[in-house]
């Protein structure tokens, strides 16, 4: 009886360590399960901050997507890391804008913007975000002339056929541009509240979609961006009439400004576009990407493809920038209030 109770005993041992085993093996295999993925956690962060966005709040085919598209084909490369562009559009550019606003501080999300951005707050008081808190001016990267156009079928050539065209229509002319509030849409305000001229906005979500229309000739009449509209005017498939910027361009020679045209009384509307990121970052790291920009931008090949786009390169500082967006704030909100332009 001993000797079987003995025997019982050494089995019951074997079983409880065999089972000692299998728990301690469980919990080392745990353990190191559990260092490894501490161990790659690090690269993995390490990649996810490598990773650049450059949001373009405009559909994809826009000035803006051009210039973004232009500049982050470089500067990823020059920074040594990845970027990305991303076409967020929708409320008159907000809601990309909101995007960068509220990124991480780190100068990796940037917002390329025209002077629509800085109109925003006086279009809107539910404003998610403080245009001049939430984002750090980085690079002015330049201007494009605005040119009044229309459809062949206006049967207008200059602006004097134009307004004579204008004054027949019983509800007025209707006309496109890229968005509610964009220096376009303002040009076209102040155009008729300096000569009277009955002109109803139909806002577009950008200038690829309103350019379309205008060719079909479902619109008939659009302040466009020259860079949108310059290749039909060489085939005749559209008409300038007359610019809105203070002096004629050497992209389209022949044709006036609206103040050579004989419109008084209205100030000229220039569209320049900019790179911001989100604000608080670094200073540092906002004066490397105004350097690495300003760079990228004089290069011959990107110059010359910027020009083919009717882009006039100017550059600046952080600071030049911020300045700018003031001024221009100042001025846009006074449109916006005297025209009652709310955002849709």
């Amino acid at each position: 009886m001993k000797a079987k109770n003995t025997k019982v005993e050494n089995e019951g041992d074997m079983e409880m360590r065999n089972r000692w085993t299998v728990a301690c093996r469980a919990l080392v295999r745990g353990f190191l399960l559990a260092s490894a993925a501490s161990m790659a956690a690090p690269v993995v962060l390490a990649q996810e901050s490598a990773q650049m966005r450059f949001v373009v709040p405009f559909p994809a085919g826009g000035t803006l997507d051009v210039l973004a598209r232009a500049v982050a084909n470089d500067l990823g490369p020059v920074l040594g890391e990845s970027i990305v562009v991303e076409n967020r559009p929708g409320a008159s550019g907000a809601i990309g804008a909101d995007f960068v606003a509220k990124a991480s501080k780190d100068g990796r999300n940037l917002l390329i913007a025209s002077n629509t951005l800085v109109t925003l707050p006086a279009m809107r008081k539910d404003m998610p975000f403080d245009v001049f808190k939430d984002l750090a001016p980085v690079i002015k990267l330049g201007e494009t002339p605005t040119v009044l156009t229309v459809h062949p079928s206006f049967a207008a050539t200059d602006y004097a056929s134009f307004a004579a065209k204008v004054k027949t229509l019983k509800d007025g002319a209707s006309y496109n541009s890229p968005g509610i509030a964009s220096p376009p849409h303002l040009a076209g305000e102040l155009l008729a509240r300096a000569t009277g001229l009955n002109l109803v906005h139909v806002p577009y979500r950008g200038t690829q979609p309103a350019v379309t229309d205008l060719v079909s000739g479902q619109i008939l009449v659009m302040m466009a961006p020259l860079n949108a509209v310059l290749p039909f005017f060489e085939t005749k498939q559209l008409v300038p009439i007359a610019l809105t910027d203070a002096s004629r361009t050497k992209f389209l020679p022949a044709t006036p400004t609206l103040a050579e045209a004989g419109v008084k009384n209205m100030p000229p509307v220039t569209s320049w576009f900019a790179v911001l990121t989100t604000g608080g970052t670094p200073p540092e790291r906002v004066q490397r990407l105004n350097k690495e920009i300003a760079k990228i931008l004089r290069e011959p090949k990107v110059e010359a493809s910027l020009a083919a786009q009717t882009f006039e390169i100017k550059t600046g500082s952080p600071e030049d920038l911020a300045k700018l967006m003031r001024e221009d704030a100042a001025i846009n909100a006074k449109i916006v209030a005297e025209a009652h332009i709310s955002a849709q």
